[in-house]
């Protein structure tokens, strides 16, 4: 009853936020339910073409570490030319080319022109991250700035579960067209190229925010030799999270098709049903944040995550895989909403961009790194040892929060009032 209870407060804060974001919020969110469609049935079926296609494994594991090398290299370009250009510009360009990139990669067996749209895939959608936080940041009030993250989250987790859902079965609707299941599965993904470009009509729309106007000479100072110790610490947090998600997310569907035997429509159900997991952690977070502080509820869930990679090493059974899965992904969720919360409100105002570059370059960059390592072991079969690293990786991205942030009293509770730029000018490694 505490927990339904919570819910419905949980589900009221929404409501009431929602109705104060204004139009910029809501025109990027529908972006954001294209962009989450059309990535939920990429997860799905593209693995799962690639090896239609003959290609081994190992070689699956470097063309998706194509991507997140590419997110870490353009990460600092892409903020930099985000906060020249605007974010009206910036989402047009991250939307098109990833659109347009998407539909080259699944339109020829190559694996070298697969690699290469990948990279350039990877170049355009690491602007989203870069840009969505401080454009988020700069269309609301500070008394919305939790509930704006935690729903971006959530809305993206609920399109990319139906995405999910649709991978799982939009192949079998191809049929129709063809009985070769690399063409089904081709056909399939084709969708997710248009979906992206789809994205680009909403962005059109927005306008400048009528705050927080863009003040002095932008430069590099603060994303290269002006980094601060805070964004290093958050940095080296985020790469770590990085490495747990890289070693086993992006090989989901291999580990549940091959390694616990189940049909692609069931993996695809599975991760569907991820809407209810995030959609209960989204919720429950920032009441949990309220009660016991941002950077509390935040380390107390990544020491959660290593048990659920745990009990997906361990397990040949389905549905104990499908719930450590659920755990996993929610638990995820909920930390990662409420880190970005917490990093956005505590770095100083002219630092935002800095930042979220850098957590972007080291979040990317560990996953580019774990990919080519999972890669290397689904190539012998082994999908087993990547859910014992990918626990040992959640292990240190647990102590590493501790340390950097849950340790510090006044980073949590009541002190959480502190200014950003208090912390920027107290806070040093």
């Amino acid at each position: 009853m505490g927990i339904m209870r919570r819910v419905n407060r949980g589900i009221h804060d929404y409501y009431l936020q929602i109705r104060k974001f204004n139009r910029n919020i809501r025109l990027l969110l529908i972006s954001s339910i294209l962009g989450g469609l059309a990535q939920g049935i990429f997860s799905v079926d593209f693995n799962l073409y690639i090896l239609s296609l003959g290609i081994e494994p190992d070689s699956l594991g470097r063309i998706l570490s194509a991507g997140p090398f590419a997110h870490a290299l353009a990460s600092i370009p892409i903020g930099f030319i985000g906060e020249l250009l605007g974010h009206r510009v910036a989402f047009t360009a991250i939307y098109g080319i990833a659109g347009i990139a998407h539909l080259v990669q699944v339109a020829t067996p190559n694996t070298t022109v697969i690699a290469v749209a990948a990279f350039v895939s990877g170049l355009a959608l690491s602007g989203n991250f870069v840009v969505r936080l401080p454009f988020l940041a700069a269309n609301v009030s500070g008394s919305e700035r939790t509930h704006v993250f935690s729903l971006d989250t959530l809305i993206f987790g609920l399109t990319m579960a139906l995405g999910s859902l649709l991978g799982g079965f939009l192949p079998n609707a191809m049929r129709w067209l063809t009985d070769d299941l690399t063409l089904q599965y081709r056909y399939t993904l084709y969708v997710c190229g248009a979906l992206l470009l789809l994205a680009v009509v909403p962005i059109l729309f927005i306008t400048p925010p009528p705050t927080h106007p863009r003040k002095g000479k932008i430069s590099l100072h603060p994303y290269l030799w002006g980094i601060d110790g805070f964004t290093v610490r958050s940095a080296a947090v985020e790469l770590f999270i990085g490495v747990t998600l890289g070693l086993v997310y992006p090989f989901m569907n291999l580990y549940f098709i091959y390694h616990l035997g189940v049909g692609r429509e069931y993996y695809g159900t599975v991760a569907a049903l991820l809407f209810i997991p995030t959609t209960i952690a989204a919720l429950l977070g920032p009441a949990l944040a309220s009660r016991f502080g941002t950077a509390r509820t935040v380390v107390a869930s990544r020491y959660m995550i290593p048990i659920t990679t745990l009990l997906m090493a361990l397990t040949t059974v389905p549905w104990l895989g499908a719930g450590g899965f659920w755990a996993y992904r929610g638990l995820f969720s909920m930390s990662q909403s409420l880190w970005f919360a917490f990093v956005m409100k505590k770095a100083a105002e002219r630092a935002k961009s800095a930042v979220s570059a850098w957590l972007e370059i080291t979040f990317w960059l560990g996953q580019a790194l774990a990919a080519l390592v999972t890669g290397s072991l689904l190539a012998d079969s082994n999908y087993v040892l990547p859910f014992y690293l990918s626990t040992a990786a959640a292990l240190i991205t647990g102590i590493l929060t501790q340390v950097f942030i849950g340790s510090r009293s006044r980073w949590g509770g009541e002190d959480e009032q502190e200014t950003p730029t208090e912390i920027e000018h107290t806070e040093t490694l």
